[in-house]
């Protein structure tokens, strides 16, 4: 299969296959009268980075999870503790944003006629928690 017929299926820029090529995301293809030709095993890849990349991980680390994935496709193999380390950060995140949603909350909502004052009133206020 062509680039461009990869590009088309993946509803991703060619551009973006060929950085990924360079790399080391996909194995390089042979060529046929100068172009590349893509088999199966790239476009299972392919697919493989856009999930990777929609659960968050870095092209690095999307390269690490293959690299192990190769020695190990199991269900249980090596991605698990890469998803569970990655999952534990999101969470975290996902935390930090709600305690800044909650202070933000508090500054829009508060009615001080200074800054001080408001800083004042934010410490009292239980929505703010600034650990």
């Amino acid at each position: 299969m062509k680039i461009g017929d990869v590009a088309q299926q993946l509803s991703m820029p060619a551009s973006t296959i060929r950085y990924y090529g360079k790399m080391g995301l996909i194995a390089a293809q042979r060529r046929v009268s100068g172009r590349r030709q893509f088999d199966a095993r790239a476009l299972l890849t392919l697919k493989f980075v856009r999930l990777a990349q929609a659960a968050g991980f870095s092209l690095a680390d999307t390269k690490s999870l293959l690299e192990h994935y190769a020695d190990d496709p199991g269900s249980t193999g090596i991605w698990k503790p890469f998803a569970e380390e990655k999952q534990a950060a999101v969470r975290q995140q996902i935390k930090d944003l709600q305690q800044v949603d909650r202070v933000l909350t508090a500054l829009i909502s508060c009615e001080c006629v200074s800054l001080s004052d408001c800083a004042e009133q934010a410490e009292l206020d239980p929505r703010f928690d600034p650990t």
